[in-house]
């Protein structure tokens, strides 16, 4: 990462149809716990949590991670914070299946804000504390797209062949001009 600008760079939290985004690790934990899960999903779910616990999602009841939005050479990387609260790893969709994990280290990908209006925008065209955005990946552009329903949980991908539909996240900023 070259040319970092602390001043355009932000903590916030991610939600979709108000609900949080988080590793999926989580969001598979609280679906167990309910008290009224069937069996066989119960099944599927602990199957899904040993393969796609990396996963970033969303999903009710619980708490939000908190992601470091580093704006560098007019892109962001997304760090996400861990138990500790360090920005250490990434999101990315660098895998085969381009779906939004949590890679573990510093190879990220790039991330393009879209605000309501459709523009490329940084934290200086974020005026509020909630703002509605999309996200675009990487040097193509990529729209980030949600597939998914029970029992399986909701993946966020680049990957539109998938189907799904587009993701319009709810950004609620935390910090402003916040560094490394």
């Amino acid at each position: 990462m070259q040319n970092i600008d602390k001043t355009q760079s932000f903590t916030a939290q991610l939600f979709v149809d108000n609900k949080p985004v988080a590793v999926s690790r989580k969001i598979m934990q609280k679906m167990l716990e309910a008290p009224d899960i069937p069996e066989e999903w119960a099944e599927v779910l602990r199957r899904k949590l040993v393969h796609s616990a990396n996963l970033l999602s969303y999903g009710e009841g619980v708490t939000p991670d908190t992601f470091l939005f580093v704006y560098h050479d007019d892109v962001y990387t997304i760090k996400i914070a861990d138990d500790s609260g360090k920005f250490i790893n990434t999101a990315s969709m660098e895998g085969e299946l381009r779906n939004l994990t949590v890679f573990e280290g510093d190879d990220p990908t790039y991330f393009r804000i879209i605000n309501r209006t459709g523009e490329n925008s940084k934290l200086d065209d974020l005026p509020d504390e909630f703002n509605k955005i999309r996200l675009h990946t990487g040097p193509q552009r990529r729209e980030v797209h949600t597939y998914g329903e029970a029992p399986n949980f909701p993946v966020l991908t680049d990957y539109e062949d998938r189907g799904g539909r587009l993701v319009f996240f709810e950004l609620k900023i935390i910090k402003r001009n916040v560094s490394m």
